[in-house]
């Protein structure tokens, strides 16, 4: 079962390597290791020796920036507790952040105040990215797209995708009500594709009577370590080790019991898209 940061250092090692136009066999080659070295590397599922990383980015061509920090991300202690530091509000572009929303086999969000991110549309995504600070301009527009390119739905990953929304955050989503409109619709037919649930949580479900104040995403695969996710303003925290991850699952237990079911979430959705029409 591999890491969270073996598998983001895995990722690394294969986007610099194809950069470079290296197959693995070539890696295999120039290095003298196994090319089942190489596949088992760069899937996160080989530990390795001092060095390791170094000699094959030096052989990968990466750039003295690139080989600084990778190794020193290869020297964090793999304690289970990862941080990464991000601009506000955006988390989207952190190498592992992208590896646990297209490489996970089912990912289960609770968000107490807004819209997740997996399940947001672009006019609500330009909304929060305006507060989080990026002002409208080339560098919002990659933003946007790169939040978009990375949900669900855009990476055709087979799920199960499991949302808890809170009931009352969905009225303050957003001020414009046709952005409130589009946001509410696009639950709506995300919640009946195959693989996807949303489920709501009453407004009398309180964080006090659910023990979790803050929102946080648990990540599962097969091959690797169940990953939890907690965003904060400027910084990211992903948590791996066992006794937090059994409170996580723990929280999530509680959460469901709280929630309405996917038909009453959905009639609920579609009442309030009623009202917004008047």
């Amino acid at each position: 079962m591999s890491t969270a940061k073996q598998r983001e250092l895995g990722v690394e090692l294969r986007r610099i390597r194809m950069r470079a136009g290296y197959l693995a066999t070539d890696m295999s080659r120039m290095l003298g290791w196994p090319a089942s070295t190489i596949s088992r590397l760069e899937s996160g599922l080989r530990t390795y020796q001092a060095g390791d990383i170094a000699i094959y980015l030096a052989r990968a061509k990466a750039t003295p920036r690139e080989l600084d920090d990778l190794v020193a991300l290869d020297r964090l202690p793999d304690n289970g507790y990862q941080v990464r530091s991000h601009p506000t509000g955006f988390p989207d572009d952190l190498p592992l952040m992208k590896v646990l929303d297209s490489g996970s086999q089912s990912i289960t969000t609770y968000d107490p105040v807004g819209i997740p991110r997996q399940l947001q549309i672009e006019p609500y995504v330009r909304e929060l990215l305006n507060k989080s600070g990026i002002e409208d301009g080339p560098a919002l527009d990659t933003a946007v797209c790169t939040r978009l390119a990375n949900q669900p739905t855009s990476l055709r990953s087979a799920g199960p995708f499991t949302f808890y929304l809170q009931e009352t955050s969905l009225f303050e989503c957003s001020k414009r009500r046709t952005v409130l409109h589009e946001q509410i619709l696009y639950l709506l037919i995300t919640s009946s594709l195959p693989r996807y649930r949303i489920s709501l949580l009453p407004a009398e479900s309180t964080a006090s009577e659910l023990e979790i104040e803050t929102g946080f995403t648990l990540y599962r695969h097969d091959q690797h370590l169940p990953v939890v996710h907690h965003r904060q303003p400027t910084a990211s925290l992903f948590l791996e080790n066992e006794n937090d991850i059994t409170f996580y699952e723990s929280a999530l237990k509680r959460i469901a019991d709280q929630a309405l079911t996917w038909q009453q979430t959905r009639d609920w959705l579609t009442r309030l898209l009623s009202q917004l029409r008047i």
